[in-house]
């Protein structure tokens, strides 16, 4: 069973709302059911995941990763959710046209990687209501 550790303070659907009119882009129902229950954090023993950024709250929120790194850097194309980091801090985002989940990675000259083909995938679970 996925544990995940040290959440930030629990948002409500008017954050996920003023987050998705900032960022301009719309957040996947699966993951704002996801981010509703567990606003960040860290996940222990996965695969992939180290950190999961949040919404509101803690040092780094999907808003600022966004910022950072989709109009500063340009290195995150636009249709890309950046919801976790990797235990290198490079970004796992979702691909909001395909629904894809994919690991870039920033500190090598690798290609971005589709890790999994869902966040219900990515998670190992059937549905996210089961976390």
């Amino acid at each position: 069973m996925l544990k995940i550790l040290d959440s930030e303070n629990k948002i409500s659907l008017n954050d996920i709302n003023e987050i998705e009119n900032q960022i301009g882009l719309s957040i996947p129902n699966n993951f704002k059911k996801f981010i509703l229950k567990y606003n960040g954090g860290y996940i222990e023993e996965h695969d992939y995941i180290d950190t999961l950024l949040s919404i509101k709250y803690g040092k780094i929120t999907i808003e600022y990763f966004i910022k950072l790194h989709t109009q500063i850097e340009k290195n995150l194309p636009v249709n890309f959710l950046p919801i976790a980091l990797d235990w290198s801090n490079n970004p796992i985002a979702i691909d909001l046209q395909k629904n894809d989940i994919v690991l870039f990675y920033f500190d090598e000259d690798s290609e971005r990687k589709i890790i999994a083909n869902s966040l219900e995938e990515l998670l190992g679970v059937e549905s996210i209501d089961e976390l």
